[in-house]
């Protein structure tokens, strides 16, 4: 009896060990396998720590992966913790792919990375209706986008970073924000390192603002960011702005006191200029911004006025169009009040956004 009882438990022991050994084994094998599959993930450029950092601890799959000449793109997904979509682009090829540089949405306009970097910050949502967009069970996914200009004789011109995140962290918390850039920004040093970009990098993103709503107005007399200087005349009573902030694309809303859009002013800087110049050259419209023509005033049936000024990183891009509610015609300028307020409303805003990109002074028709 004794004997029998020695064998079940001697076997129990037995038993036990190889169960540990095994889950410790299979346990070692599964963390090798995912820090293997970081340290690959988009051509070896992300930092595994960073990565880890914000996604968390659990298994690791790496998909759609995308190796170029000019661009490198995977997806990472940890799991119970999100995933990850990035794309590193030589901007030689903007305009070259759909969307290729992200400039926020029309509902929710992207602010500043700042903190040194040129980029932007940006949210979608899943229901442009839904009052309350920054929830964490509301929004679709949040993007930071870098532009490097390089410095290296052997380097692209510039180079471009955008990582998209999908998870259940509060973009409305503003501790929780500065997390979403993480791995953009350490992404951009490695980046800038392994290509001899030589780029001057920011520094680490401890403050971050929030994206904008469409729908969030202030008085135009008091704007203090990228509608600024604009004059509040001829009916424009209200704008939707963001802050400025070094960031290559920005966006002014201007409508009147009935809160009607009238138009968007846009300015954008290095590669994201470059992309509106070439697809504006695919439009198969004549009245398109083109960079042998320095600035444009639109006639009573034009489509936008557009101006440009020079840059240490390029040239510059400034335009005007008129804007509508969803379903409505867009208004055209009915009188040469209308093309007076346009020239001024777009020279105001060219001035003031060349002027803090450390640009010359933006032409005049």
């Amino acid at each position: 009896m004794r004997r029998n009882v020695l064998r079940a438990v001697v076997a129990l022991v037995v038993a036990a060990v190889v169960v540990a050994g095994y889950l410790q084994v299979h346990g070692d094998f599964q963390r090798w396998s995912d820090e293997s599959a970081l340290d690959g993930a988009c051509d070896g450029l992300l930092d595994r720590n960073v990565v880890r950092g914000v996604l968390g601890a659990g298994a690791v799959e790496v998909e759609n992966e995308r190796r170029g000449t000019a661009l490198v793109g995977c997806e990472v997904h940890v799991y119970g913790g999100g995933a990850v979509e990035i794309s590193i682009l030589d901007t030689s090829q903007a305009g070259q792919y759909p969307d290729s540089l992200f400039t926020g949405s029309q509902a929710v306009f992207a602010v500043p990375v700042g903190h040194g970097w040129s980029g932007l910050f940006g949210a979608g949502r899943e229901d442009v209706a839904r009052a309350d967009l920054f929830s964490a069970t509301e929004y679709e996914d949040v993007t930071t986008s870098l532009a490097l200009k390089c410095t290296g004789t052997r380097s692209p011109k510039s180079l471009y970073v955008s990582v998209t995140t999908t998870g259940d962290a509060s973009l409305d918390d503003p501790a929780e924000r500065p997390g979403f850039t993480r791995i953009a920004t350490s992404t951009a040093s490695r980046v800038s390192k392994a290509r001899h970009c030589g780029a001057e990098l920011g520094k680490p993103v401890s403050s971050l603002g929030l994206p904008v709503i469409r729908d969030e107005y202030e008085p135009l007399g008091t704007a203090q960011g990228t509608c600024s200087g604009i004059p509040a005349a001829h009916g424009m009573a209200i704008a939707t702005e963001t802050a400025r902030g070094g960031a290559p694309h920005e966006t002014c809303r201007l409508a009147d006191a009935d809160r009607r859009p009238r138009y968007v002013l846009e300015a954008d800087f290095g590669p994201y200029a470059q992309q509106q110049l070439v697809l504006a050259a695919e439009d198969s419209y004549e009245d398109t911004p083109n960079a042998d023509t320095p600035a444009h005033q639109r006639d009573p049936g034009g489509r936008m006025s557009w101006t440009s000024a020079k840059c240490p990183d390029g040239q510059a891009l400034f335009t005007l169009q008129p804007s509508a509610e969803r379903g409505e015609r867009r208004k055209y300028p009915g009188s040469d009040a209308d093309l007076a307020y346009e020239r001024a409303a777009l020279r105001a805003f060219a001035e003031r956004s060349a002027k803090g990109h450390g640009c010359s002074a933006p032409a005049t028709p």
